[in-house]
């Protein structure tokens, strides 16, 4: 008989198979004060040993079967298990608190997750994985405990788990997995990456999948609706089976789409870009058919050490990402830090209302050490290509004029000290405050380009914070009240003769796709694997149906009422 679950859409395909339950071994942690830190220290220095040797394997093993960008995870692996804070505060939580070698790792480890999950930055907030992957690594080696492994998974398996980690699916057989079911996970999580880098549908967000599902059941998965089968009847397999071939068709018709612009079918040609977290991510702009990158978040820098990055290692970082594209457009997004994201090492004060408080460009004069370290290292970096800056936060002209004054004064430096820079980089901002959207005539007059952050944007419309779930359903991006800012944006760019593109989730919503073609965007720029759909949705539309469909819109009362429209008029 059927029992269906729902979750979260996390990696798009079909596909069917059997349930296979992956429950990895639990470390024992020894909560009781120890009276012999040397011995706790030598465990814990050998355990630091056999889980590198491990990493090691690991990394050699990724490197040969699918390359640098995916090993590279291993490498962090290892650099944050010899990071040398991190082992000095574990050495002093077993001599001065007399904690065991177990209870250290875990409660620091637990600590540093703990502090990247309150960030409002979705990739930023998944890398607390890589926290708990060594955590668990390290528990596992000092309880001498073999390492998990996905590697003895059957054929024809459906992967269920509460969560997986890097080191576990590094030994995945991908010819033996249909697909992943996690309770755990989300859209920028390592198995959702994995899962969409290596074509296999992946369903997230189940909270109490593992008791619904036993081993061997039969299972249909779809991961581009959120939707699980069990034990389906005959009829329900026939169904899926033409489902099955449906999106077969389509997948081709995207991969046919692949160096096609998008272009709708009266003649309007809009840009398609990719969202990117850090250099690893550049394949997405080849393996999606995309023009460049829209939104290169730089936070990852930041974030991944101790203290600030050098102006050296931004430098090389924005030098890889510039020299990959070469003229390809490659918009930076300036670190926007504070407020959710704060780092230890700058000292931001606590507040009560972070989404509202310092961060973005508000920080930028008085940490001018660390955005001019920014500043320098982009202007370089834009010698060896397309590169282009972005503001966040913006909300009054100011805050331009001081970011200019700035580039111009790091150019005069960088020229004086004989380094090769662009003087001529282009500077936009982002438009996501309620404040940009109402100025926007103005700032368009100091600002290269916008770019829409629907996101924050959203949630500043409605007042909802999008990561409250008491109030998600208010938290809706066709909203009238969003569409009509985000239309005020747009015509302020086009009188002012500037570009205006969408580097939020919206842009990637092909249910927003009519309503942004109608607002005459440029461009949007789309995360993960996004763009084929985008672009096949486009080219369906006509651009004049949908200025009409959006003119209809922006007079209904509400999101509901938007998606009735949508259904009716473009079903």
């Amino acid at each position: 008989m059927n029992r269906q679950l729902k979750g979260l859409a996390a990696s798009p395909g079909i596909a069917a198979g059997n349930a296979w339950i992956f429950i990895p071994q639990s470390p024992a942690i020894h909560f009781q004060a120890s009276d012999n830190a040397e011995a706790e220290i030598e465990a814990f220095r050998h355990a630091q040993n056999t889980v590198e040797a491990h990493l090691q394997s690991l990394y050699e093993k990724v490197l040969a079967e699918q390359g640098e960008e995916e090993a590279e995870i291993f490498s962090s692996h290892i650099e944050l298990l010899r990071d040398e804070e991190f082992e000095q505060d574990v050495l002093a939580l077993m001599k001065d608190e007399q904690y065991s070698a177990t209870r250290a790792v875990k409660e620091y480890l637990d600590q540093a997750a703990a502090t990247m999950r309150t960030l409002d930055d979705d990739y930023l907030k998944e890398r607390a994985a890589e926290f708990e992957d060594l955590q668990k690594n390290l528990l596992l080696a000092l309880n001498n405990m073999p390492f998990a492994s996905l590697g003895d998974a059957p054929a024809d398996t459906i992967i269920f788990a509460q969560d997986l980690s890097p080191s576990e699916t590094a030994q995945l057989n991908p010819k033996n997995v249909r697909g992943f079911v996690l309770a755990g996970g989300g859209l920028t999580s390592h198995v959702a990456i994995l899962a969409r880098n290596i074509g296999l549908p992946a369903v997230m967000g189940i909270s109490n999948v593992l008791e619904q599902v036993q081993n061997g059941e039969s299972i249909l998965l779809d991961g581009s609706r959120g939707e699980i089968i069990v034990q389906p009847d005959e009829a329900t397999q026939t169904q899926f089976s033409q489902k099955a071939a449906a999106e077969a068709q389509l997948q081709a018709e995207y991969a046919a789409l692949l160096h096609q612009p998008a272009t709708t079918t009266d003649g309007q040609t809009i840009k398609l870009y990719s969202n990117i977290g850090s250099p690893k991510d550049l394949h997405l702009v080849e393996d999606n058919g995309s023009e460049g990158i829209g939104l290169f978040r730089s936070e990852f820098l930041f974030m991944s050490a101790n203290s600030a990055p050098s102006e050296e290692a931004q430098y090389q970082a924005y030098k890889q990402a510039a020299e990959h594209l070469g003229e390809r457009q490659l918009i930076l997004r300036l670190a926007d830090i504070g407020g959710d994201k704060p780092l230890p090492y700058l000292n931001f004060p606590h507040e009560e209302n972070p989404f509202l408080g310092w961060r973005g460009v508000r920080i930028y004069d008085e940490m001018r050490h660390v955005f001019d370290a920014q500043i320098r290292a982009a202007l370089r970096a834009a010698v060896h290509g397309n590169l282009q800056i972005m503001i966040p936060m913006v909300s009054n002209v100011d805050e331009i004029l001081f970011v200019r004054r700035e580039v111009a004064a790091q150019v005069a430096a960088l020229q004086a000290e004989g380094k090769a820079c662009n003087p001529d980089i282009k500077i936009g901002i982002m438009i996501e405050t309620p404040a940009a959207v109402l100025i926007a005539p103005q700032l368009a007059k100091h600002a290269d380009f916008f770019s829409i952050g629907t996101n924050d944007l959203t949630q500043y419309i409605i007042a909802a914070d999008r990561g409250n779930t008491k109030i998600s359903s208010l938290y809706d991006s066709l909203h009238p009240a969003v569409l009509r800012a985000m239309k005020m944006a747009v015509d302020a760019a086009h009188a002012a003769g500037i570009e205006i593109g969408v580097c939020g989730e919206m842009g990637g919503q092909i249910e927003a796709t009519p309503f942004l073609v109608g607002m005459g965007f440029h461009e949007l720029s789309v995360s993960g694997r996004g763009v084929p759909a985008v672009k096949h949705r486009i080219r369906q539309l006509s651009a004049k149906d949908c200025r009409a469909l959006l003119e209809e819109a922006l007079q209904l009362d509400d999101g509901i009422a938007v998606r009735q429209l949508l259904h009716q008029r473009l079903p």
